[in-house]
């Protein structure tokens, strides 16, 4: 029995993506695609798009959803240029400065993403994802002012609790607890249920010495995400502070089992021992605070 041949890569083999480009046309091609991108079948969808832009090699928004999809391939040095192709028909379009900004970050291009997302920035609506990747790459250089005012830009075109988060955060690194608190606010009217705008409204809260309050908007977190592991930490921390001690060991103890070697959980923890009389714990907890400082453990916020 003869072998079947094997099929033609439309990329390397021109004449049958022709054939196939003329059995089906290349808009039902791009539209099988797009099925397929929509679908998880990346590989599917990339060949459908090349085929349907071998037939019809200007169509922009077709190299936009070949760069997107070889995006999702982690195939970013092939992207750039789809993007850049579409960028070459039609160079004003937000989403795909936005998306070539998104590549060229990837590839550690860092300036040159700076430019796209300026670029996608100054056309106007559709750039809300622009603005939060400007924010982020801002707040990461410390350039607070700047950081502020794209993440304020993002949220004028699309509000939304990320967003308000961002912004949040941004207020929260440079210890404006009552700016940041504002925006954590706002972040969980757009989405009662955003678990991490109450957690960060929490840590506000406790920075302000509202601990009570503090107490609440933890707890709220941590029954809407249980993945937020730092919250029984903070939530341990500001029961001490209540002086509600038992509840504190509690908390403390369930941070420990997510974190056992964190310098500052083990001394929080000695210090809630102490107060409930319980001085053996207490110095095993101290104890265990000053080996984990000596070895570097501790973990973020």
């Amino acid at each position: 029995m003869s072998n079947p041949a094997p099929e033609s890569d439309p990329a390397t083999n021109p004449s049958a993506a022709a054939e196939r480009v003329d059995s089906l046309g290349s808009a039902e091609l791009f539209q099988r695609g797009r099925a397929a991108e929509s679908e998880g079948r990346f590989e599917e969808a990339l060949q459908a798009y090349l085929l349907a832009l071998g037939g019809s090699p200007d169509q922009h928004p077709w190299h936009y959803r070949q760069g997107c999809v070889l995006m999702k391939m982690n195939r970013c040095q092939e992207a750039e240029t789809a993007f850049r192709q579409a960028l070459e028909l039609a160079p004003d379009s937000p989403a795909y400065l936005t998306n070539l900004g998104v590549c060229l970050d990837r590839l550690g291009r860092r300036e040159e993403a700076v430019r796209a997302y300026r670029g996608s920035a100054r056309r106007g609506e559709g750039t809300a994802v622009a603005f939060h990747n400007l924010g982020a790459i801002y707040a990461e250089e410390g350039r607070t002012d700047e950081a502020i005012r794209a993440f304020e830009s993002a949220i004028a075109v699309e509000p939304d609790a990320e967003g308000w988060q961002n912004l949040g955060l941004v207020h929260f690194a440079q210890s404006d607890f009552a700016r940041a608190l504002d925006c954590f606010e706002h972040s969980v009217e757009c989405d009662a249920r955003y678990a991490r705008g109450h957690y960060y409204a929490g840590l506000c809260l406790m920075k302000s010495g509202i601990c009570e309050d503090a107490c609440q908007r933890f707890e709220l977190a941590w029954k809407l995400d249980p993945r937020l592991a730092r919250v029984p930490f903070h939530l341990g921390s500001c029961l001490h502070k209540l002086r509600r001690y038992d509840e504190a060991r509690f908390s403390l103890e369930q941070a420990l089992e997510f974190f056992p070697e964190d310098s500052r959980i083990h001394y929080q923890l000695a210090l809630t021992c102490d107060a409930l009389g319980m001085p053996q714990e207490a110095r095993l907890h101290y104890s265990q605070a000053r080996a984990a400082r000596e070895a570097g453990g501790r973990s973020g916020s």
